[in-house]
């Protein structure tokens, strides 16, 4: 008997992937609405431990076997854990001070980003192809930033908010490349509990800080709803089904998917903010999405 063609669907890798990368897309959009009534820092901080109270209870059938791993390798789940902190939070800054359009576009340099510090961290090989792709990317970054104005660029007069973005960036790359030098070999779901449990301990004393200055959240029927969307869909769905999708087609096929961000986040933008798109963010986006195609389709060739 055939199967259901709901469920087919709904486990199609392409489906599962496109549909990480809208919950990602949302982030953007929710930490601008949240902003009215959560911190950044404070959002980053209940994000992360809401996360790890909901994903607990799933882990326990396999804790006997991944908690000697969690246990020995505490030191690399801190330190990953904390730049997975460090980039969710960046990015609630973000999107206080630029448009989701500009940080979606931004946001579109991650796979790049991924390959020029494998290489700078794990001493990978760039070929020639790799370099040529993280030029298109890093120009395009540059064009979106500095909304393709010379003076922007030589007074280094950027905005804050594209500058956290590129911080963000960094982050995810950094958090990407140490994830795989650290080789942890323990569930997906086990992974996100132990990573979103140091997040929260990296976040305890910033939020402690963000208190202390006043600055605190409003336990409102917004602040609500938003933290159900960044841990439900941003986090945990985000996180089931990218790794599904990734596991039935691979991680460098599933990167290409990488280039819906800019689309995705973009539409978003214009449909809740009535952002406008600039011919800066065509000419930045081509130049950008350039360069994760050719960085994602021609690793295997040699230098």
């Amino acid at each position: 008997m055939a199967g259901n063609p709901v469920i087919a669907f709904i486990r199609n890798p392409y489906f599962l992937l496109s549909f990480a990368i809208l919950c990602w897309g949302g982030n953007f959009v929710v930490a601008r609405w949240a902003n009215l009534d959560a911190p950044p820092i404070a959002l980053s901080f209940w994000r992360h431990a809401f996360s790890v109270l909901l994903v607990v209870p799933f882990i326990i059938p396999v804790l006997r076997t991944d908690w000697p791993v969690m246990r020995t390798r505490m030191g690399s789940f801190v330190a990953i854990g904390g730049l997975l902190a460090a980039g969710n939070t960046l990015v609630y800054y973000a999107v206080i001070k630029t448009t989701v359009v500009n940080a979606a576009l931004i946001n579109a340099g991650v796979p790049v980003a991924v390959v020029f510090f494998s290489w700078l961290v794990l001493r990978d090989t760039i070929n020639r192809w790799q370099a040529i792709g993280i030029l298109f990317a890093f120009i395009g970054i540059v064009v979106v930033v500095t909304k393709a104005q010379l003076g922007i660029l030589i007074g280094l007069e950027f905005g804050w908010g594209d500058v956290f973005m590129l911080g963000a960036i960094v982050c995810w790359a950094l958090y990407m490349v140490l994830l795989k030098r650290a080789q942890l070999k323990i569930s997906g779901l086990s992974l996100l509990a132990v990573l979103s449990a140091t997040s929260t301990l990296w976040l305890v004393p910033a939020y402690g800080v963000e208190l202390a200055l006043g600055y605190t959240m409003t336990w409102s029927a917004l602040t609500f709803a938003s933290l159900a969307y960044v841990v439900v869909f941003s986090t945990i769905l985000a996180w089931i089904c990218w790794n599904s999708g990734t596991l039935q087609i691979g991680p460098n096929r599933a990167s290409a998917f990488m280039c819906l961000h800019p689309v995705f986040g973009s539409a978003l933008g214009m449909i809740f903010f009535d952002e406008t798109l600039r011919p800066y963010h065509a000419v930045g986006t081509a130049l950008v999405l350039a360069g994760v195609v050719i960085v994602s389709r021609v690793y295997r060739k040699p230098a």
